[in-house]
């Protein structure tokens, strides 16, 4: 039986490279106390949208994480709760953008082909939902379960 050796992941090193090469105007690699990298770009998901400030943040370990910081989704949504989002407590909006349990996502993925595509989907979406009150892009998204304490 032969042994398949395991699957060596990027290093916040390689991953800074790969944003780097994407060549965004404007973007920032932002390396924070050599544990987390953060990258800050801008994204309209089509000729006809707004421009979108996003973050994109990335730690050993973990998923990474997507924010939109401006402008801000939930004054555009105008009271409305918003879809496919995580509840965080720092600035900007936490997106979902695939689903943990499918998988649909593992750290040896490029992030361009991944996480930008599904982030202008995402926002692509957003507009759309912010015409028509209805959410076409599918997926599954739980609603947060009260805490007894709460």
């Amino acid at each position: 039986m032969q042994r398949v050796p395991p699957v060596r992941l990027p290093t916040l090193a390689e991953r800074a490279c790969e944003l780097r090469a994407l060549r965004f105007p404007g973007a920032k690699v932002q390396l924070v106390q050599g544990r987390e990298l953060r990258f800050h770009f801008s994204l309209a998901p089509s000729v006809f949208s707004r421009q979108y400030q996003c973050m994109l943040r990335l730690r050993p370990a973990r998923s990474p994480e997507m924010f939109v910081m401006s402008p801000d989704l939930p004054s555009l949504a105008e009271g409305r709760p918003l879809p496919h989002v995580y509840r965080h407590d720092e600035a900007g909006t936490k997106l979902c953008l695939w689903l943990p349990r499918k998988n649909e996502w593992l750290p040896q993925m490029p992030l361009r082909e991944t996480y930008f595509p599904w982030t202008s989907e995402w926002l692509n979406y957003f507009e759309e939902w912010l015409v028509t009150d209805e959410w076409s892009g599918g997926g599954e998204h739980p609603v947060p379960k009260r805490k007894r304490w709460a």
